[in-house]
């Protein structure tokens, strides 16, 4: 902790061991923190030129500038302001070193959570399916690092569902098919698919090296054989399917646990298309097909389901809601949620131009109609949007490799 700017009051109380105490701010932080602990205060520095010559909690208050006098080896500097980003710019000007000539208050230490996300690192995959594009907008992959920001496209075509297995990407195209990227984005093969099954969501079984695709244009799942890229089964939901050729359930996103593999759908009773939506999310057994049973029922348009700290996690993606369990929803976000990771502290969650404004008109009075991915950290519930202006919508949001 010697170059944080967080510290304890414990380890406070060793840092200002036979040094002469001042406090930046003059705020009822001070009081705060003088509360908690004994300290052998000295004064008060303020940048407010009102503030300055007057006393406060009876510590007199002087500008900054007097800082520039004291040793530094023999003072230390308590920030009691919530500027303090600003306060530790200036210090770091003139010559003092956080952590060991100075810190925040242990009273702002609440304030570190906000600090780590919106200093957080991470390198994202985003797809969208958008049906325009070309080589730097509309549908595609687009590498996405947090700090600092930076956006780059690395794949152009109509994507959703992306999976990772030995280093390498395997993207859905729907106007080609299954993808597979080296972890450069250099395309190395293509598995073809069937016709007419508007491919979206895909997940591979890192055991028996098999991928499954959602294919809800044939109302059915899909498993692909990794060795030979070759069609080994389809599971049709219903019998619908047969008699009509349509998409009646609305296959989305699936993932596999153990022996199960758990899908994400609009409607269980497959009349989606008349606006019936009882969907959630199905449970089946991955060798044969056969419907266990739905595992999560009451859902609008379910999105992205996974299996994260033990838990079967989703979106409700027209309300926008993150759900761990089918009763544990974390959040809810304005926009439609589709597109989610975890990386062990936060979830990344996609968010599109809202889809389906109109039917939200008389449940909700902010209808979103931005197109990005939320950082949200479940412990603190803050969230931290980052923007993708090059694209309407978004299918898949992954960590990369």
């Amino acid at each position: 902790m010697a170059s944080s700017k967080w510290k304890t009051y414990q380890e406070l109380e060793q840092k200002v061991k036979n040094k002469k105490v001042v406090f930046w701010g003059a705020s009822n932080w001070i009081e705060r923190t003088l509360n908690k602990i004994k300290l052998p205060v000295a004064y008060i520095v303020d940048k407010s030129k009102l503030n300055q010559g007057i006393k406060y909690n009876n510590l007199e208050i002087f500008s900054p500038e007097k800082l520039k006098q004291e040793k530094k080896d023999k003072i230390f500097i308590i920030i009691s302001t919530a500027n303090y980003a600003s306060v530790i710019d200036e210090l770091h000007l003139i010559g003092f070193i956080m952590g060991e000539n100075f810190c925040c208050s242990p009273e702002l230490n609440q304030r570190k959570n906000k600090d780590d996300i919106l200093e957080h690192k991470q390198t994202l995959l985003i797809s969208s399916q958008q049906h325009w594009f070309d080589h730097k907008s509309g549908g595609g992959i687009y590498k996405y690092s947090t700090n600092p920001k930076k956006i780059k496209k690395v794949y152009s075509g109509k994507c959703r569902g992306i999976a990772k297995f030995k280093n390498q990407y395997y993207v859905v195209d729907m106007l080609k098919g299954i993808v597979i990227l080296d972890k450069n984005f250099k395309q190395i093969k293509l598995i073809n698919i069937q016709k007419n099954s508007e491919p979206h969501g895909i997940t591979i079984d890192q055991n028996t090296k098999k991928l499954y695709l959602s294919q809800p244009g044939r109302d059915s799942i899909a498993a692909y054989s990794l060795k030979t890229n070759k069609l080994v089964k389809e599971f049709h939901l219903s019998h619908k399917w047969k008699l009509n050729r349509k998409d009646n359930h609305h296959i989305n996103d699936l993932c596999i646990h153990e022996q199960s593999i758990y899908v994400a759908i609009f409607s269980f009773s497959g009349n989606w298309l008349s606006e019936i939506y009882d969907g959630g999310i199905l449970e089946l057994d991955k060798d044969s097909g056969k419907i266990i049973g739905p595992i999560v029922s009451g859902l609008w348009m379910p999105h992205s389901v996974s299996r994260i700290q033990g838990k079967i996690s989703y979106l409700n993606s027209m309300m926008g809601e993150l759900y761990s369990g089918n009763k544990n929803k974390l959040t809810a976000i304005n926009g439609f949620a589709r597109g989610l990771d975890f990386d062990g502290k936060y979830y990344y969650i996609g968010v599109s131009e809202h889809r389906y404004p109109e039917k939200l008109q008389n449940i909700s009075n902010n209808i979103g109609l931005n197109t990005g991915f939320y950082i949200f950290d479940p412990e603190t519930n803050m969230t931290k949007f980052f923007p993708l202006p090059m694209a309407e919508t978004i299918h898949s949001v992954i960590l990369t490799i």
